[in-house]
């Protein structure tokens, strides 16, 4: 994965001139001789070493041929090779939850596997991300992992300029003209309750992050339409919206919430607790430990996050969402139904969670 710094810009810079000189071959009859290396290296602005670079990726995808003595020549392009050649960019924020991390891994590997050519970006500010993709590079697929960041609307509009197609994963994209791919609010609210309701819990407690975060606040509202249809109150069933810290990424206090759950006797009203935050599973763990709980003995706990993650569940927290593997496919075939249907109209694709409980 390309990280910021110096061979960040080499990767971005040898993807512009693959670019253009794709572009040159394909506007050339097939058997036409290219320029020399020191006529292009003028033309294009770059260093012989990167354009050797270019030369060579040209050679392996079969786009041209160099002849000792002769020069090198626009070779045969049929139309199935230039139908599984695509250029796909993964635009991956940084921070500490390391499902984005294996997720965007699965996907480079996949492309890579099928011939396609790929590029991981890994960014903390996205005015960085802006600057360096005003190159004027193109490509048939940009993907976006968000995680916990905002995606301003100025990356959106720069994305659909350099891209074919943009999909954004973990996040529903209505109204953007983007592809998105979710986890399904609705299938991971109702796979709670049926889990709580098959233990008997009736009191179960919400606590989840105040950080407009779509997906949190969309499963909060459908649980709190739950309870309103079985007749539950807001007692038996509280929602707590807590203030999230951005930098060490989830609650800011999660041990201070659970105390205002216990209130002023101490002793935690709710059976069970639904956990809707990017705290990891040790955090979650050693908060219910500090009010002297342990998950699952003296309290049913529920989060969502990954499965095959064991920092996630601690093998103590039940969990309810998607693994990467699967996270990953679903954003490959969303990628490859788009490219077989590029005048479909834009929608959020729901995918499927599990639970796993221990």
């Amino acid at each position: 994965m390309a990280k910021n710094g110096e061979p960040l810009q080499n990767s971005l810079l040898l993807e512009n001139v693959l670019t253009r000189m794709r572009k040159l071959v394909a506007s050339l009859p097939a058997g036409s001789k290219l320029p020399t290396i020191r006529q292009l290296t003028g033309q294009l602005n770059v260093s012989q070493y990167v354009l050797q670079q270019a030369m060579h990726q040209l050679r392996a995808e079969n786009l041209v041929s160099s002849h000792v003595g002769k020069g090198t020549f626009v070779g045969q392009i049929s139309a199935a090779a230039e139908s599984r050649n695509r250029r796909v960019l993964t635009l991956l924020y940084q921070n500490r939850y390391r499902r984005g991390d294996i997720v965007a891994h699965n996907i480079h590997q996949r492309l890579s596997m099928e011939g396609h050519q790929s590029l991981v970006l890994t960014y903390s500010n996205v005015a960085d991300v802006i600057e360096m993709l005003r190159g004027g590079m193109h490509f048939d697929t940009c993907i976006v992992q968000p995680r916990a960041a905002p995606i301003p609307i100025s990356l959106i509009s720069l994305l659909k300029q350099r891209a074919d197609n943009v999909l954004i994963e973990a996040y529903a994209g209505e109204q953007l003209d983007v592809d998105s791919v979710s986890n399904d609010p609705e299938a991971t609210v109702r796979l709670i309750v049926e889990h709580l309701g098959a233990l008997g819990h009736r009191r179960v407690a919400w606590l989840t992050e105040d950080t407009g975060n779509y997906f949190f606040e969309r499963t909060a509202r459908l649980f709190a339409m739950y309870c309103l249809g079985a007749g539950r109150s807001e007692e038996e069933c509280p929602i707590v919206r807590a203030p999230a810290d951005p930098e060490m990424l989830g609650l800011r206090d999660m041990t201070g919430e659970l105390r205002k759950l216990a209130g002023k006797g101490g002793r935690m009203s709710a059976t069970a607790v639904v956990v809707a935050s990017f705290s990891d599973g040790a955090t979650i763990v050693q908060a219910f430990r500090e009010l002297g709980l342990e998950i699952p003995r003296d309290i049913a706990v529920v989060r969502m996050g990954s499965p095959d993650l064991a920092s996630d569940h601690m093998d103590t927290i039940s969990i309810v969402g998607r693994t990467s593997r699967q996270a990953a496919d679903t954003v490959l075939k969303r990628v490859f139904w788009r490219w077989e249907n590029p005048d479909a109209p834009y929608q959020p694709y729901y995918d499927q969670p599990v639970l796993v409980s221990f």
